[in-house]
Order: structure tokens, then sequence, then C-alpha cells
């Protein structure tokens, strides 16, 4: 297959300059993934909320118990999307459901949809930037509402926003009070107007309220210290004018400096800053059933200095912690929205003075600050190649990326308990399978190598506890899935993390696991005749797919090779698993094609040259060699197989610009090669990018051990 011209390639460019093609493909990943913070929104528990599988639930019988037989509820939320793209929706309906998608209909439940009898499902093309969606649906005998999520909500987790310009930057859907059916008032909706229609959450009190904004956060005989939290931009540098009363003890601390502290009654001071971003921080105790009376306001050139909380959605000059007891939580950790706290009434977040609101974090990036398990394998690619070639950037790049991440777990199970799916590390904390774990949770603790992190082990932990004691396995202790299949990505998905679980924590159950799921795989996997592996077990049926697809077989090779670089020799499995290895790599040889590369399904040359699969052999066959485990006549071959390899996907995948061509889509499972052989490519996919990094590296470095085998 030919991707591009040839004289478009970085081999027509580079040629044989290696260090520059790589830095090529980083640089390209890196500029166009670059580190982007999370982003922080209003939500309101008062919503539509998730549950944790994904699904939106539109509970309106229980929302609208006085709604009557023919009622009408609509529900609209906007749905970001970086590239056009082919999405599909799953929908469980208890009555008649509409689905409009910028303004198109693209679903209408039949008869048989309803009374939540069967999923239904029905695919859109999103276009890059927000889609509208309005839902409509009608209550009946039987029931008032549906459920809604992407069919594969582990993979694209899909995140609202409401549509009502009021509400601009709010996370979550609205949903309409019961109405009459109106054909105008729908296409009023469908066109973005929200007018003459009471719409919910609510945005505002229902009731006055008390004029003490911590008692309406916090409830009238809510009692103990509250924090609030704000902050203010000066353009230049000025002294600013500090006045404010409140009728108990009260803390102010201005860039993380205490800055003043009253008991009661009013106080006023005068504070020189420099120009630029300052935060704000107050500490107010209340008592139960009485109000503080907290009032602050600064100025600089007798003007008042406007507050902004930062977050999304929300117009409001404070957020708002607590309540806590004698144990406030380090002001470092109250100036970081990564934390959440221990309040008196156990974890807390910050809140908002509108009813039911919460702060939300959301990772809204394509890839960045997302917990993917090819983003996992990208960023050990990056990571790696940060230390061959002294490049501090992408070192700062990927060790950022894993200190946020494990920086947030905490608020992501929090963000779980209240709103039922999290905005950030969806898939780690969906934690069913082993891609949702195993790839990324090994990248974190290479990375802890260079930066060792509190939160980074204690996440460890986690991760390591579920493959122990709740992934599932078969009598004989191999991991499976909870469909009741096997795939040999599995191996990957788990053995490099146990490996240095093991080096962590120095357990060597870990390891020995590790060596278990190694044979074990062999033995259920391994076709000797083809010396590859098939990719799938059904154990319903208990016959493997016999199709070796090239990515799996990938992931085979370059798990041997992770464990092998760990594995003492004295271990009692040693000899196994490097058999198994060696074994492997006879297969492999056997099936490269005349271009370099291996093809999509190994043993087919009618399928595409796919490029993770012929990296990961790279890295496997380097690694072998240069461990000593690749010897004599089986080492000239795999010497002249990567150079030859390396020089192919220099000509036949990595294009002038460091895009990334013929990276295969993540597969599903099935016994039909026909499924095998249509299973596409995808431009600069995150499944490669970080692996043809790595090769690149391997290539380097067994260049320089055939120099001078002494310095492996």
């Amino acid at each position: 297959m030919k991707y591009f011209n040839q004289e478009d390639s970085a081999y027509a460019v580079y040629g044989d300059r290696d260090k520059d093609v790589i830095a090529l493909l980083a640089n390209r990943f890196i500029g166009e993934n670059p580190q982007v913070p999370y982003q922080y929104r209003l939500d309101f528990t008062t919503g539509i909320l998730c549950d944790t599988k994904g699904w939106y639930l539109f509970d309106f019988h229980n929302r609208f118990p006085n709604a009557q037989i023919g009622d009408i509820c609509y529900a609209a939320g906007d749905l970001y999307s970086h590239e056009q793209t082919p999405s599909r929706f799953e929908v469980r309906c208890q009555g008649p459901v509409v689905c409009y998608v910028n303004g198109e209909e693209v679903y209408r439940s039949q008869p048989g949809d309803e009374s939540f009898k069967t999923s239904a499902f029905f695919s859109i093309t999103l276009l890059a930037g927000l889609n509208h969606f309005v839902l409509m649906t009608e209550k009946t005998e039987i029931g008032f509402g549906f459920t809604l999520r992407n069919a594969k909500p582990q993979w694209e987790p899909t995140h609202f926003l409401s549509p009502i310009p009021e509400r601009n930057g709010q996370a979550g859907f609205v949903y309409s009070e019961p109405v009459q059916w109106d054909t105008d008032g729908l296409k009023s909706i469908l066109t973005g107007c929200y007018n003459n229609i009471a719409w919910y959450p609510s945005n505002e009190y229902e009731k006055t309220q008390s004029g003490c904004p911590i008692t309406r956060v916090f409830g009238s005989l809510s009692q103990g210290t509250a924090v609030l939290k704000s902050g203010f931009v000066l353009d230049q540098a000025k002294s600013v004018h500090v006045t404010g009363k409140s009728k108990t003890q009260t803390r102010l601390f201005i860039n993380g400096e205490l800055r003043g502290e009253w008991q009661n009654g009013a106080w006023e001071s005068e504070i020189m800053l420099q120009g630029g971003s300052h935060n704000v921080l107050i500490f107010c105790e209340k008592k139960a059933g009485e109000e503080t009376g907290l009032e602050l306001q600064l100025e600089a050139d007798n003007s008042a200095i406007p507050l902004s909380a930062g977050v999304k959605g929300y117009d409001g000059p404070w957020l708002y912690a607590g309540m806590f007891g004698d144990s406030i939580p380090p002001v470092p950790d109250l100036l970081s929205m990564e934390k959440v706290y221990d309040g008196l009434n156990g974890t807390c977040y910050w809140k908002a003075d509108l009813p039911d609101s919460f702060v939300r974090m959301f990772a809204e990036e394509e890839l960045y600050g997302k917990w993917t398990y090819p983003c996992g394998v990208t960023l050990y690619g990056l990571l790696t190649a940060s230390r061959y070639f002294n490049r501090t950037d992408w070192q700062e790049y990927a060790l950022e990326y894993a200190r946020m991440t494990a920086a947030v777990y905490d608020y992501s199970v929090y963000d779980k308990s209240v709103f039922g799916y999290p905005g950030v590390n969806t898939q780690l904390c969906w934690l069913s399978e082993l891609d949702d774990c195993g790839s990324f949770g090994s990248f974190l603790l290479e990375a802890n190598k260079y930066r060792p992190a509190r939160e980074a082990e204690k996440l460890a932990d986690v991760i390591a506890d579920f493959m122990r004691n709740h992934q599932r396995r078969e009598q004989d202790m191999v991991f499976s899935r909870n469909n009741n299949t096997m795939w040999i990505d599995d191996m990957y998905m788990s053995i490099p993390f146990l490996c240095r679980y093991y080096q962590l924590s120095k357990d060597s159950v870990y390891l020995d696991d590790a060596c278990r799921q190694a044979k074990l795989f062999k033995q259920y996997f391994f076709m000797t005749d083809k010396m590859l592996m098939s990719h799938i077990i059904d154990l319903n049926y208990g016959k493997m797919n016999r199709i070796p697809w090239s990515r799996g077989n990938g992931w085979v090779v370059l798990a041997l090779s992770e464990l092998l670089l760990i594995l003492p020799k004295e271990h009692p499995d040693y000899d196994a698993v490097t058999s198994f290895f060696l074994e492997m790599t006879e297969g492999i040889l056997q099936v490269q094609d005349e271009t370099g590369m291996w093809h999509q399904i190994l043993d087919d040359s009618t399928t595409y040259e796919e490029a993770s699969s012929t990296s990961m052999f790279i890295c496997a066959f380097s690694r072998g060699i240069r461990l000593g485990i690749i010897k004599d006549t089986l080492k000239n071959r795999c010497i002249a197989s990567i150079a030859k390899a390396w020089t192919g996907m220099k000509k036949t995948v990595i294009n002038r610009k460091g895009d990334l061509y013929g990276v295969c889509r993540g597969s599903d499972c099935s016994y039909s090669r026909s499924y095998y052989r249509q299973l596409g490519w995808r431009f600069n996919d995150p499944h490669g990018i970080g692996i043809v990094v790595l090769a690149g590296v391997e290539k380097l470095l067994l260049d320089e051990f055939l120099q001078n085998p002494a310095i492996s």
C-alpha cells in the first residue's frame, strides 16, 4: 500500500539521519498535543446525572411526579468534538423518544425500543466544534424518561455542556418542565432559542436566602471553618486597599501569605502587590444557627478590584470549601484545584454560591491529560527518548502528564461518587479490565523512577490490588475478560506493570505473576505451525481464532522484552520465557515483507503495512540482542531485519512532516479474517506514535551496542 509519494517520505528528506526522524515524530506529537490544564466548570447535582457506566439518566418520572399523560419533556446539550468523526450512541427508552443533532432528526424510537425492553443504537457524524443535541420524550402509562450514552463510553466519554447562552460554560444537559406538544416550540429549541419554557437545573435560589453566602452554601446549622477562594489581576505594581468585616474569627491570605487576622468587627489594611495574577483565601469560622457577616473588598486607584472564581459557567467571585474542624488543609493544598479535602462531613471539594452547585474538573483535550492505554505507550516512548537524547523538554512533558493524572485520582474518585461518571481519569475510574489501567500504570511507574511521587505510588497500589484481587482470571490464574474472552493484547496490558510494581514493592509475587501470564498465554494462543500468536479466544467455544493480528503479536513480544529486561537469569521461569521469546522471533522473521514492514494480518501480504507492530518487533529484537538472548545466526538475521524494518518505516509510514500513517485502529473481537482485513488504519494514531519513537531509540541503542558490546 502506498500512503504518500516517495519524495514526501522521511527517508527522502533525512535518509539515515535517524535522530532527526525520531525528533521529528516526537516534536510533532508534542506540538499538536500541547500541555493544557484541566478545565473547571460548574455543574449541579439536580441536573441530569450519569451512572458509573456512562448512562445519562433522564428520570423525568421521578423529577416530575405530577406530569400528565401526553406531556413532553425536552433535554438539550452541546457536545464538543475536536474533529469531524463518526460516533455511535445507545439509548434505552421508557416511552417515545426522538433525538435531533444539529437540527436533524437522527433517532426516533419504535414501539419495540420502548419500556426499557432493549437498547437501541444510532450512528451520527459529529462535526468539528459544538454539536447541538435535543431530545424529546413523552409521558405514557408505563413511564417517563430514557437513558443515553455513547456506545463506547469507556473510550469516548461524552461530557455535554449547557446550550443556553446565560449558562455558557456550565457542564451537563438542561431539561425542561413538562409541557404540551408544540411544533413551534420544538423548532425554537432546535435553533437555540430557550424562551417561554422553564429550564432545569435551577440556576438561582428558589426563595430569598440568607444574606450570608456561607450560610447559603453550607446551611444555617453548619458550623466549623469555611474556606473561600478567589483571584484577581493587577496590570502593574499597586498598593491594594483591603476593607472588610465579620462577626467571627477570620483570616485573609493573599498569594499564600497571611495578610490579616480579625476576631470581630471591621478591618482595613494596605498591601503592596506586583502586577500579574494573585490569589485570595479567606478562613472564616461559623457557628450553628448564626451568620458570619463576612464582607471583603479590594481597591486600587480608588476603584474596586474585580474578583474572579476562575470557573466556567459561574460569574460569582468566590468558591467555597468546607466545613472544616480543627484540621484545616494546608494553604498550598487549598490553592491547588487538584486536591480534595477531608471535611467535617467527609470528602469535600469546591462549591459555588448557587443551589446544589459543584465545581467539576474535565479533561477536554483530544489526548493530553487523558488516561488511556494508547497514551501510556506513547508517553513511555517519549520518556525513553528524552533520556537518550537528553531532551529535558520532552522529559518534562511526559513527567508533568504523569504527575497531573496521578494528582487528580482522589478527585476523580470523589467526582464519580457525586456525579456518577468522572470528568477526568474516566477509563481508570471505570476499572473493569486490564486495558483500563495496565499500560498507563506501567508508564506512571516508569515516570516515578525519574521523579518519585506519593500520589503515583498510591495509585500504583490501587492498580496492583485490582490486578491481583479483582481482575477476572480463569482457574489456572490466566487473565481473561469479563465477556468470557481472552486477548493477547492483555500481555502488554499486564506484564509491564507487574514488572515495574515488582521493582517498586520488592514483592516477588508480582514478578512471578508476570512470568505465569507469559507461560499461560503461550499455552492458550501459540500456533506452533505458524510460530505466531492467535489474537483472541472465545471461552464459550474454547477455540482460538487462528488469526495472527499484527499489533496483537507486537504486544506479545514487547511485553516479553519488558519482562526480560528485569527477569534474573536464575529465576525458575527464565528459560521458559526466553524460549517463548525466541520462538516468537523466528515466527515474526518469517513473515516480514520485502518493504521491511509487517502486514496488518501477519500471514496475509494483501493487507496493508502496519506501523505499530513493525515498531514493536524492532524494539523486541533490539532488546533481545542487547540482552544476549538472541544469538548466533538468529542474531544476524534480526540485525538485518531491524535495519530493513526501520528503513521501511521511514520510506513507507513516516512523512517529511513527522506524520505517521498505517497504524491500525483499535480492534474488536472476531473469528473472521475479513473483519481484520477491513480494520483500517488511522492517521497519527497514538497507538503507534510513541512505539515508533521507542523503536527508533532501540535501533540507535542497537547500533551503539554492535559497535561496542560493552556499553549495554
